[in-house]
């Protein structure tokens, strides 16, 4: 049975799919958790950080003054979602009707981990003519960028310009256990970012996407600005007014600002069209 529609599905009707910073984006309970699926170090399933464990080591930033992130506060704004295997049921043309055009599918994780809600999701999403692109849980820890860049891309991860595929994304998270960089030192985990980029770079023709929160970068790779002009930001920032921004880029591509109904819920910063060519030819 269709859900009742939510109060920003309600907005994002009256904004016909395309939403303001300014008008049409009520606020959203925050979602502390991880999105992985299992410890590293124990291979027990991840309850999710309590809220001093969370990815977020600091309290909720002030509001940015208008623009203060590089983005106008009346910019327009497209709406879409991110699942894994915690929403194993989606409505997804509800979503439609409610302006959401585009959704990310966790595909895998670490080297061995694939998504058994993966290829759903992904044909429910496709099927209503939302944009879909997977995106990879990484285990820095575990193996090296390289190796989990060829998991992903061998399940999921790939990208083509048919003007339905999002690139790939790479969810960096703080690690939920232990030392939340991953147990190596800012050059070595940068150095593993670059590994993951280049290799999946190499067989798509795009870098991937990189969802981070900016504490987390900032913290666990040293404030490192080399990735912020070739690889496209999908912000990981649910403390209301979107910023700070992670160390050398000046606007993300994509903001995750919150989660209601057990999505968590992202915008495009442009409009439909501009999602659309940028999918196709990253233009």
């Amino acid at each position: 049975m269709p859900r009742p529609a939510r109060p920003e599905a309600i907005l994002a009707v009256l904004c016909a799919g395309v939403v303001t910073l300014s008008g049409c984006l009520p606020d959203l309970p925050t979602h502390p958790t991880t999105r992985g699926t299992t410890s590293a170090a124990t291979g027990s399933t991840a309850a999710g950080p309590s809220p001093s464990q969370s990815p977020s080591g600091r309290p909720s930033t002030p509001p940015p003054s208008p623009g203060a992130s590089g983005i106008p506060s009346t910019a327009a704004t497209v709406a879409g979602v991110d699942v894994s295997r915690y929403q194993p049921t989606v409505d997804w043309a509800g979503l439609w009707a409610t302006g959401h055009r585009f959704a990310w599918v966790k595909a895998t994780e670490g080297t061995t981990h694939v998504s058994p809600t993966y290829a759903a999701q992904r044909s429910g999403a496709l099927g209503v003519g939302m944009l879909v692109g997977g995106y990879h849980y990484a285990r820095p820890a575990a193996s090296s960028g390289a190796a989990q860049a060829r998991h992903f891309l061998a399940y999921g991860g790939g990208w083509t310009s048919d003007g339905r595929t999002l690139p790939g994304a790479l969810d960096l998270e703080a690690a939920t256990t232990g030392d939340p960089c991953h147990g190596l030192n800012p050059s070595q985990l940068v150095r593993w970012v670059r590994d993951f980029s280049d290799t999946y770079r190499a067989t798509t023709g795009r870098v991937p996407v990189i969802y981070v929160r900016a504490d987390m970068w900032d913290r666990c790779l040293g404030a490192d600005s080399s990735f912020g002009s070739t690889n496209p930001l999908w912000l990981y920032d649910h403390d209301g007014p979107m910023g700070p921004l992670p160390a050398g880029w000046d606007r993300p591509t994509f903001w995750q600002r919150g989660v209601d109904g057990n999505l968590d819920r992202n915008v495009f910063l442009g409009t439909e069209p501009q999602l659309r060519a940028w999918a196709t030819s990253g233009s």
